[in-house]
């Protein structure tokens, strides 16, 4: 495990990298690839990406057929997320709405006639997931079993959920969000935490901040398992809450943070601090904007992944804006 320095008299180990970076700094964003004409056409018929209320994709009357549909609650700005269950009981989650970047050397069939047109994947066990095409980035729509036997039509979900997607974009049916000029919503994640206190982490010395296509998501570090990473996020849902015996309510810069190993077992070397922003939803809802730092950290422990989250939120958490 590579040592880490610890800074005179403080238990947590990443305070010294707080300070190594200097007090200020902004994060750099990546450049993105200039889309062409046709695809900058079909981003802008979603609209302002960090304000699209992803529920407006799609219409329970869409997935009826496999069964009773419910709202799962808000989990997350990106998607809206569905419960469908079916008549023999089986239980599946539909998520619609997220974006990723679209490569344009994927070759999976392509099906429709009108645009936007929908990319069909390969299923996998208990998962299918369509893409709904708009040029340099995708809107993503999946399926996945829950509970229950074989014989879930989940690809067949997942292309009714990506029709309505697809239909909504098409006609302009989109509806936005509206949020203050203080909503963590419309705050660029990449440039309230530093990448010079980020690279502090061993392992992400030269790592550069890419951001989501949503704009509610940075990331540093590559989506391996095997490799170091850290990921500020901002999304909405419950309150940041104790949940387990490895998570921690504290303090951290003024703030109220719920500092957690990732499924409550210390060896897993993933950890999340969570802190609450403005309200959300519906008035008395009791749903909240939240910015969750989640960093992976594969040399060591979750214990030790959440002192580097603790010191990274120490210095994430002042480039958030008042409530």
């Amino acid at each position: 495990m590579p040592s880490r320095p610890r800074f005179r008299g403080l238990p947590v180990l990443l305070l010294s990298l707080l300070l190594a970076a200097g007090c200020s700094g902004v994060a750099q964003q990546l450049p993105e690839p200039a889309p062409d004409r046709e695809s900058a056409d079909r981003a802008a018929a979603l609209g302002d990406p960090r304000t699209v209320d992803p529920c407006s994709l799609v219409d329970d009357a869409a997935l009826a057929r496999f069964g009773e549909v419910r709202d799962a609650g808000t989990v997350s700005l990106d998607y809206c997320l569905l419960r469908v269950r079916a008549d023999g009981g089986a239980l599946a989650q539909v998520k619609v709405g997220e974006l990723a970047p679209e490569d344009p050397g994927q070759s999976d069939p392509v099906v429709g006639e009108a645009e936007p047109r929908i990319a069909q994947e390969a299923p996998l066990p208990g998962h299918c997931t369509r893409r709904v095409l708009l040029g340099d980035r995708s809107v993503l729509v999946s399926a996945d079993q829950l509970a229950g036997g074989p014989g879930v039509e989940l690809c067949g979900m997942a292309q009714a959920g990506a029709e309505q997607a697809a239909a909504a974009i098409r006609e302009h049916r989109v509806a936005h969000r509206n949020f203050p000029a203080n909503s963590l919503a419309v705050l660029d994640p990449c440039r309230v935490l530093s990448t010079d206190v980020v690279r502090q982490v061993p392992g992400l010395e030269d790592a550069e901040p890419v951001a989501a296509p949503g704009g509610h998501q940075c990331q540093w570090g590559p989506d391996d398992a095997s490799a170091p990473r850290v990921r500020l996020v901002h999304t909405a849902g419950d309150p940041p809450a104790v949940l387990h015996g490895t998570a921690v309510e504290e303090q951290i810069a003024g703030r109220r943070t719920v500092t957690s190993v990732v499924g409550g077992d210390p060896a897993t070397p993933l950890c999340s601090a969570e802190t609450g922003h403005l309200p959300f939803g519906p008035a008395g809802g009791g749903q909240v904007e939240v910015a969750m730092l989640v960093v992976a950290y594969p040399d060591g422990t979750g214990l030790d992944a959440c002192e580097f989250a603790r010191g990274l939120a120490e210095r994430a958490w002042p480039g958030l804006p008042p409530r």
